[in-house]
């Protein structure tokens, strides 16, 4: 245990002791891995009469560009594949769509991508579009190499025609390299 400890200490340093800084022409390339919950109440009484919940998990790949227009404002865009749960099986989600936004350095380590994207796409042969908000941290491995975090977002999306906050229910870990 002590070792391990001494190991995430070391790593920690190692990371923050970084200079890297994101600057006006920066390409990134990379994307994402992610997860989302889907919550809700099925309906179904069971035998007690009250309502059971149902957990649906979609998983994501969302390979993106960016490119910095000054040392924090980047556009870009990025397609977003995905897999989850229907009825009588499971569904494919594929959208594309424009990514902007303002990059906030904490200090040479950290940082925060505050992200806008829209989305184009088919989901069940059904077209939709969105709007989201994501903050994704960000976390310099090295001069050119950035891992993110996103674990929220706010959006709102055509296919269901509601606005929503998600809290720990959308996360997704990505990986950039700045060229």
């Amino acid at each position: 245990m002590k070792r391990f400890i001494l190991m995430l200490l070391s790593l920690f340093f190692m990371a923050t002791a970084v200079n890297a800084q994101l600057s006006k022409g920066d390409f990134l390339v990379g994307g994402g891995v992610g997860l989302v919950l889907d919550i809700g109440n099925s309906g179904d009484g069971g035998i007690w009469g009250g309502s059971s919940t149902d957990v649906d998990v979609t998983f994501a790949l969302s390979p993106s560009v960016m490119y910095m227009l000054t040392d924090n404002w980047y556009f870009g865009g990025g397609l977003d594949l995905g897999v989850t749960p229907a009825v009588g099986g499971t569904a494919t989600i594929f959208s594309i769509g424009p990514e902007g936004g303002y990059h906030v350095s904490f200090n040479k380590t950290l940082g925060l991508f505050n992200s806008l994207e829209m989305d184009f796409g088919v989901a069940e042969k059904a077209f939709f579009f969105g709007f989201n908000y994501y903050p994704k941290l960000s976390i310099a491995l090295s001069d050119k190499t950035y891992l993110t975090a996103t674990l929220a977002g706010v959006g709102y999306n055509s296919s269901s025609e509601s606005f929503s906050i998600k809290l720990l229910t959308q996360t997704a870990i990505g990986f950039y390299y700045a060229f």
